[in-house]
């Protein structure tokens, strides 16, 4: 997986909270090596949902869950989760992200996976499970703050091109009706 640092300009509504969470998942990636994401990686590619854990990538749970505990992220039995500062962290495999991620950046000092896996992983994720509609509003604000347009659909599967499209045009094309987020789901899913 090939890694380039970048220069990405502060999310909208960049404050306290989100420097915090932001300082935190750089000592995790910095403790594992592995990169994030979820939310955080929606704030640091610039979109402006606030996030309340840190998700990282890895495929090896338990070499992962050694690196942070060996960083002082300990391991919270009773919540299923390890926690940094009061931050949950959670270790997602690549069958969550519709795929292995093909390059990670280095972003505020944080390991993230590239836009385009993010939004493959967003968009899979969203698409498959009606309970997960805010990795489809995640989207939908990465194309809305960065700007995406929908030339963007080529960087994704083929499978994943006509809902990224049509999620476009409801954030950038003036439309008479939209389309409901059940309707959309059932359409691609």
């Amino acid at each position: 997986m090939p890694t380039s640092t970048s220069s990405h300009p502060p999310s909208p509504g960049r404050g306290e909270e989100h420097d915090r969470i932001i300082a935190l998942a750089r000592k995790v990636t910095e403790a594992t090596g592995a990169p994030v994401v979820g939310g955080v990686a929606v704030l640091l590619h610039g979109g402006g949902r606030h996030t309340r854990d840190i998700d990282i990538y890895t495929e090896d749970f338990w070499a992962t869950h050694e690196k942070l505990e060996s960083a002082g992220i300990l391991w919270d039995a009773k919540g299923r989760e390890h926690v940094i500062a009061g931050v949950p962290v959670h270790m997602v495999k690549s069958d969550s992200l519709g795929g292995e991620p093909s390059r990670v950046s280095v972003i505020d000092g944080v390991r993230v996976i590239s836009l385009a896996d993010l939004i493959r992983a967003k968009l899979t994720v969203g698409l498959e499970h009606v309970k997960r509609s805010k990795d489809i509003a995640h989207v939908l604000d990465l194309i809305e703050q960065v700007p995406l347009n929908k030339d963007f659909a080529a960087k994704l599967p083929r499978h994943l091109r006509a809902p990224f499209k049509e999620l476009v045009d409801q954030i950038h094309e003036p439309r008479r009706t939209t389309i409901s987020a059940l309707k959309f789901r059932k359409k691609y899913a």
